[in-house]
């Protein structure tokens, strides 16, 4: 095969989004996916574009935003003034007014307001009448692989050859590869299995079609921080809908999950809060690795030792949100393009 000036290792978001980038940098560029695009959290995702809550991250999502306007022609993105935006949950109005002096502290432009007993009710009325609420103005329900399929079809017009059922390591034919394989990134960069500093953090989601689905992102207080340690914990509710879909999540795990076994207690949980969910039946099942780093960080530029071999991945829940941002930040380092890339997402760091 002709040889590539640069090889993308994962077809997810970040992968996609890095091939389109390249090609339009004027690479040549050849990506290589094991299964088919967007078939690990990129497609299994709840569906969600939100603000990260991280003061490291913000510019990641703010850019990524302005990304997926550019693609307003390619798929069905919310434009500005759209947001669903997201109803944070609770049974006990003291954990919300908490949450709300620590957004307003931190991050005043997501507008917190607090929504007392009852009032969610009113605003959503697929929502159990006995629920308090935080109300932020972040959010973009988007259909799960949609995103991913607008880059790809960027990097296709742009020269990008994409190549699915085509599982790829560092002896690809090309002068740099880029490595954005989600979880399974560290094991290509390094076979021996010294350098792990990303591991699969497990989800599950319900696909359900409501009859009166809520129109915000919903979910119960206390998932961010559950996100921020990991851990196995029982399930939290989430639920995202996008048009007629909505998925019912979350759960945050480090082994495979039994879907079967697991997704009772998902709609159990649920049903506290959207009390419909007891009664509809769900459509599909789907399980995703998240790609977790160890500080909850995404891992951007060199890979550790190589001047050739660069990785962008480790963005845990928040692929949807960051990836092209994190995506053009790795496709100017490999283009040479000088950029600043935050010292705080360095592979090296691990």
């Amino acid at each position: 095969m002709p040889r590539a000036d640069v090889a993308v290792i994962g077809g997810g978001i970040v992968g996609c989004a890095l091939a389109a980038f390249l090609a339009e940098g004027g690479a040549r560029v050849v990506l290589h996916e094991r299964a088919e695009l967007a078939a690990g959290a990129s497609g299994r995702n709840s569906g969600v574009v939100q603000h990260p809550m991280e003061q490291a991250l913000v510019p990641l999502y703010e850019e990524t935003v302005e990304h997926y306007r550019d693609l307003a022609d390619d798929w069905d993105f919310p434009l500005p003034g759209l947001a669903c935006g997201v109803l944070m949950l609770a049974e006990d109005g003291e954990d919300l007014t908490r949450e709300l002096a620590a957004l307003r502290a931190t991050f005043p432009e997501l507008r917190p307001e607090l929504l007392g007993r009852g009032e969610p009710h009113r605003l959503e009325p697929a929502l159990a009448p006995h629920l308090a609420g935080l109300r932020l103005d972040t959010g973009r329900a988007v259909p799960p692989a949609a995103a991913t399929r607008a880059f790809a079809a960027r990097a296709r017009a742009a020269g990008a050859e994409l190549r699915t059922g085509s599982p790829a390591g560092l002896d690809v034919a090309a002068d740099a590869v880029v490595v954005a394989a989600g979880p399974w990134t560290p094991e290509i960069v390094d076979p021996s299995g010294a350098w792990r500093p990303i591991a699969p953090l497990w989800g599950l989601n319900l696909e359900v079609h409501l009859p009166q689905p809520p129109v915000h992102a919903v979910e119960e207080v206390g998932i961010e921080a559950l996100v921020a340690r990991g851990g196995d914990v029982p399930p939290i509710f989430s639920l995202v809908t996008a048009g007629a879909v909505s998925s019912l999540g979350s759960t945050f795990l480090h082994e495979e999950p039994d879907p079967v076994a697991l997704a009772p207690l998902l709609v159990e949980r649920g049903a506290r809060f959207v009390p419909d969910l007891a009664t509809t039946p769900a459509v599909s099942v789907r399980a995703c690795a998240r790609p977790l780093s160890r500080d909850g960080l995404p891992l951007l530029g060199r890979a550790p030792g190589s001047e050739h071999v660069f990785v962008a991945a480790g963005h845990g829940p928040w692929g949807i949100s960051l990836g092209p941002a994190s995506a053009r930040l790795v496709a100017d380092l490999v283009l040479g393009r000088s950029p600043s890339i935050p010292a705080a997402f360095s592979p090296a760091r691990f």
